[in-house]
C-alpha cells in the first residue's frame, strides 16, 4: 500500500522544495519565509501547477537560480500531475483504488507515500481531492488530500460493479494516468441585441 521509504522520503522533499517554488513564481506567496499553513500553501501551488502547465518550467528555473535542482524522476512525474476529485473505493492489500469522477472511465491502483489514504481521511468510500503522479512506475497519491463527501452503500455498490467492468475492459491501471481530458474554453459572453436607430 505505500512505496519503498527512501523513495518516499525523495519524492516528498523534493515536491515540498518545488512546490514553495511554484507558491512564489505563482504569486500565491509574496516572500520566502512568509508565515502561512504550509498545508494549504502547498495544495494551493500544487493545483495552481495543475491548473497552469507554464507554472512548472517556472519554478523549475526559480529553484536553479536558487541553485537547487529537481532529479529527472521527479520532472517525470511531475509531468504527469493530475490534480481533481476522485472516488476512493476500497483498499486492498497491496494499493487504494481510485476512480475517475469526471468524463473519463477508468480507476487506478495509487499507492501512497507514508500514510494509508484511509488513515488520512479515516475510511474509505469516499470522493476526495487529491493529486495523483506516476513515480518509480506506480500511480501514487501525493498526500495533500481534502475530503469531499462520504459515499453512502447504494453508491459504493454501484461503483464496484463500475470497477468490475473497467478491469473487464482494460480500464484498471496501475502505472499509468490516463491524460486529463481537456479543458473546454469558456464561451464568450453573449451580448444583448442593440435596438437599430431609426
Amino acid at each position: 500500500m505505500l512505496i519503498e521509504e527512501k523513495k518516499a522520503l525523495h519524492f516528498i522533499d523534493s515536491y515540498q522544495t518545488l512546490l514553495g517554488y511554484a507558491a512564489l513564481s505563482g504569486g500565491l506567496l509574496e516572500k520566502a519565509g512568509q508565515n502561512v499553513d504550509g498545508l494549504v500553501l502547498m495544495q494551493q501551488a500544487r493545483n495552481a501547477m495543475a491548473d497552469d502547465p507554464a507554472l512548472l518550467p517556472k519554478a523549475l528555473a526559480a529553484m536553479e537560480k536558487a541553485g537547487e535542482t529537481l532529479s529527472e524522476d521527479m520532472q517525470q512525474a511531475l509531468a504527469s500531475l493530475r490534480v481533481g476529485h476522485w472516488i476512493y473505493l476500497r483498499d486492498t492489500t497491496g494499493y487504494s483504488v481510485l476512480m475517475e469522477t469526471g468524463d473519463l472511465e477508468a480507476a487506478y491502483a495509487v499507492k501512497c507515500l507514508t500514510t494509508p489514504l484511509k488513515d488520512l481521511i479515516g475510511d474509505s468510500g469516499a470522493i476526495i481531492e487529491a493529486g495523483l503522479l506516476e513515480y518509480d512506475g506506480k500511480i501514487i497519491c501525493d498526500g495533500l488530500v481534502s475530503m469531499g463527501a462520504w459515499l453512502g452503500p447504494n453508491y459504493r455498490s454501484g461503483f464496484n460493479e463500475s470497477l468490475g467492468e473497467y478491469r473487464a475492459n482494460g480500464l484498471f491501471f496501475r502505472d499509468k494516468l490516463l491524460p486529463a481530458p481537456v479543458k473546454k474554453p469558456k464561451a464568450p459572453k453573449k451580448r444583448a441585441a442593440s435596438k437599430p436607430k431609426k
